[in-house]
């Protein structure tokens, strides 16, 4: 046996293998434990392709927040629980969270009623009626956007607000949209969080957007001809082509829904004829901007509220419909309803629906 000097000290771990490792621990042991072992730990999960890395590495799990939206009386409230692709669930669809799989965060803010307005990535952004703070449920961190005075003015009005992330500088950066009320256009500024300086964006898309999702640190909409897309790290607006079928008369009528699914983004469409049940086509766009990458994956036959979020083993969906969770069928269509508990009470936000999450260790 070999002796404590004997031993392989932390230094020593290739790097590569150290990243699989810190990849597969979870969220809750990274920050209580893992960032607090050596530096070489704390700035491996600082980075921000630990992030990424860790979703790709972490296929079997994936994390979903539940929040409050407002709160008059106390802070808000989210609740990060990381969740395993092999659903232990009881015969009432209950699964039980353990206290390694659970984060329960309440950003540290003024007294008052807040607003969520976006999030990317764990970082959240939430208002008030005269400020705007970007937190990382994760980490804590929490910073208020500089300048809002700059923004005020007679002729136009806040049509939007999105937080999204540049994979190149690793920043944080909100995109402020503005609609001009003589003209009916939209306009646009953008700022890095912790900066302060408000930029001008060129080329905002004139027409109203609509259904905005965020994925892989991207703004998307929904608009009639195409998918407007905004890139954070060019600061720009692109063009993302619809799937040709979804262009034709038949689906001109269709509902559209904008959403992620197995790491692509993701388009819903469903008539609305028939509220308590629908056929809701899901495409996939396989590689971002390719319109020859579209795939249409199955079709769900529920109520048209309803969104793919994660699948689960070869045949199961986990879906989000009205705020709840259930585990869908494609094949039979059957789905069953999913409740968190942890120490016997249920974790859920009855008003929100809850949020496929990335978790971010790196500060702003």
């Amino acid at each position: 046996m070999k002796t404590a000097n004997e031993l392989q000290p932390l230094s020593e771990i290739p790097s590569p293998l150290l990243w699989e490792i810190l990849s597969r621990v979870p969220v809750k042991t990274c920050l209580t434990t893992c960032k607090l072992v050596c530096k070489e730990w704390y700035r491996i999960m600082n980075s921000p392709e630990f992030s990424s890395f860790r979703c790709h590495c972490g296929a079997s799990r994936f994390n979903l927040l539940f929040y409050n939206d407002w709160s008059a009386r106390k802070n808000l409230v989210f609740s990060l629980v990381e969740i395993g692709k092999a659903l232990d669930l009881d015969d009432l669809g209950r699964c039980i969270v353990g206290v390694d799989h659970f984060i329960k965060g309440e950003p540290i803010v003024e007294y008052g009623l807040w607003y969520t307005k976006s999030h990317c990535n764990g970082v959240v952004c939430f208002a008030n009626t005269k400020d705007y703070s970007v937190c990382n449920l994760v980490t804590g961190q929490s910073v208020k956007l500089q300048n809002l005075h700059e923004l005020n003015s007679e002729s136009c009005s806040l049509s939007g607000c999105e937080l999204g992330f540049c994979p190149v500088s690793g920043k944080f950066k909100v995109l402020m949209i503005l609609m001009h009320k003589a003209e009916k256009v939209f306009l646009a500024k953008i700022q890095t969080v912790g900066n302060g300086e408000w930029r001008t964006v060129e080329n905002v898309p004139l027409k109203h957007l609509g259904g905005r999702y965020i994925w892989n640190g991207c703004s998307h909409w929904h608009g009639d001809n195409c998918i407007w897309s905004f890139e954070f790290g060019k600061e720009k607006f692109l063009r993302v082509p619809y799937p040709d079928d979804v262009m034709t008369k038949a689906y001109q009528k269709k509902n559209k829904m904008l959403s992620t699914f197995d790491s692509c983004l993701c388009l819903s469409c469903s008539n609305l004829d028939n509220v308590a049940s629908v056929e809701i086509d899901i495409w996939i766009m396989k590689e971002h901007g390719v319109k020859d990458s579209w795939v249409k994956q199955f079709v769900i036959v529920s109520d048209p509220w309803c969104v793919p979020l994660v699948r689960m083993g070869e045949r199961k969906i986990l879906v989000t419909s009205r705020c709840q969770l259930y585990l869908y069928d494609p094949l039979t269509h059957d789905k069953m309803r999913v409740t968190f508990e942890r120490n016997g009470t249920r974790i859920d936000a009855p008003r929100l629906p809850p949020i496929l999450l990335v978790a971010s260790f790196s500060r702003f």
